[in-house]
């Protein structure tokens, strides 16, 4: 083999793994559910409000706005335990039946103020089941999570440094408030 053959095939070699690697990013989109569990437009919805009663839209964007609720997915699909993913989605699915026993309708179209109370009256109810309780548990931290790292909240709301500002040793301490 001589140097030529030896640069065509490395170059043949290295393009394929990158069209490789490019197709199956493609693939990767759709976000995998564990066995068992149903995840249908209904949920979806669900888990909007859900996401949209923690953390509402006031004078800035809440988190259904920042599309965290999308965020909260793709953790608990990556970064949980199968147990934990069957226990987010069997809570998630079990939702509404909580809603209805205990405030006569479903999640969805309860308004602001008892979606509220539903959620604040999971981990005080004796008939909330486990897995709805680590649903909320799960959902609440991530979706925390989810709204503080948005891009709108690292460059409006809390902007954050790359560099933090240089340390000043002849700082007056009297600007400080006298607090050394």
């Amino acid at each position: 083999m001589n140097r030529r053959q030896a640069i065509k095939r490395t170059a043949l070699l290295s393009g394929g793994m990158v069209f490789l690697k490019y197709s199956l990013l493609g693939q990767a989109s759709s976000l995998p559910i564990p066995d068992g569990s149903t995840f249908g437009p209904n949920e979806e919805r669900i888990l909007q409000l859900v996401v949209d009663t923690m953390i509402p839209t006031t004078d800035t964007p809440g988190a259904k706005d920042l599309g965290v609720d999308q965020f909260v997915l793709l953790m608990v699909n990556d970064c949980h335990s199968e147990k934990d993913q069957i226990a987010f989605y069997s809570g998630l699915h079990n939702l509404d039946a909580f809603t209805e026993k205990g405030f006569g309708q479903s999640f969805a179209s309860c308004d602001i103020d008892t979606r509220i109370e539903a959620l604040n009256s999971v981990n005080k109810k004796s008939y909330a089941s486990p897995e709805l309780q680590a649903f909320i548990q799960i959902a609440k931290s991530r979706t925390i999570q989810g709204y503080l790292e948005s891009k709108y909240v690292m460059t409006e709301v809390i902007p954050h440094k790359m560099i933090p500002d240089p340390y000043d040793g002849y700082y007056p301490a009297s600007k400080l408030g006298g607090k050394i």
